[in-house]
């Protein structure tokens, strides 16, 4: 009797000690597995937050291949305004209010880490404003000179334009978020120029204009920008003169402004 309680003993023990063998490996099992969905939870998020930096990490790899950055938005084109003053050597006088620049271009960039260069084709109207009873005048031999309106016109504005094609060469050193400075030149094709005079005469509205004022085909001004993210305060010098100095006397200029950066 004795041997049979101890061999059903023996025998419960053994089943109890085999199913909780089997309990601890079924734990591990399911262990291991959690274990792995975690990690491969954790390189799904890792992967979205690489994207969201913007960069893409491939699955083989290519000699001297880091990393690719996606680009933020891209540019699509500055434009900028700016009032013109200027240093003539001769009687011109140019009035700042009514002396202006309106100019644009479409730039493309190649950024690397904190620096960019850009460049690309733009244009460029310069518009120079003479108030008062001044206006500039062409003579038959085609120089330009400072004189009058007519007796009893009213006078209202005696202006030069020039427009232009251009091409800006910028360096730009970024501080993070949108700011930074830009400092390059901008080469001026000069296409065309012509001069306006505008006067009231008898209670009518009248207008000379002159074409071909004589402008210098090619001129080259240095810029520099205080980047304020998609704003920029800009200063421009054009040490040469964009007028013919055969016809006009000698004037450089100097602009400040404010320039806007359109994003797609």
């Amino acid at each position: 009797m004795r041997k049979t309680i101890i061999a059903v003993l023996a025998f419960v023990v053994g089943g109890i000690t085999l199913s909780a063998q089997e309990t601890i490996e079924s734990v591990m099992v399911e262990r291991d597995r959690a274990v792995a969905q975690a990690d491969s939870l954790r390189e799904v998020i890792s992967k979205m937050r690489d994207r969201q930096k913007g960069n893409v990490h491939l699955d083989f790899d290519i000699p001297f291949y880091k990393k690719v950055r996606r680009p933020r938005a891209a540019e699509v084109g500055t434009f900028g305004v700016g009032v013109l003053v200027s240093e003539s050597s001769g009687a011109f006088d140019f009035s700042p209010q009514n002396s202006l620049e309106f100019w644009g271009f479409v730039p493309i960039s190649h950024v690397k880490g904190r620096h960019s260069l850009t460049f690309g084709p733009g244009i460029g109207f310069k518009n120079f404003g003479i108030t008062g009873n001044k206006a500039m005048q062409m003579t038959d031999e085609g120089d330009i000179t400072i004189g009058q309106f007519k007796d009893g016109a009213i006078p209202r504005i005696s202006r030069l334009t020039i427009f232009s094609l251009n091409m800006p060469i910028f360096y730009s050193l970024g501080f993070g978020r949108g700011y930074g400075i830009t400092l390059g030149p901008v080469v001026n094709f000069n296409a065309s120029s012509s001069i306006v005079n505008k006067y009231t005469f008898d209670g009518d509205k009248k207008k000379d204009k002159y074409k071909y004022a004589h402008c210098n085909l090619v001129t080259v001004d240095v810029m520099a920008q205080l980047n304020l993210r998609d704003v920029s305060i800009y200063g421009r010098y054009s040490p040469m003169s964009v007028m013919d100095k055969k016809y006009w006397p000698e004037f450089s200029t100097w602009s400040v402004g404010v320039a806007v950066s359109l994003l797609k």
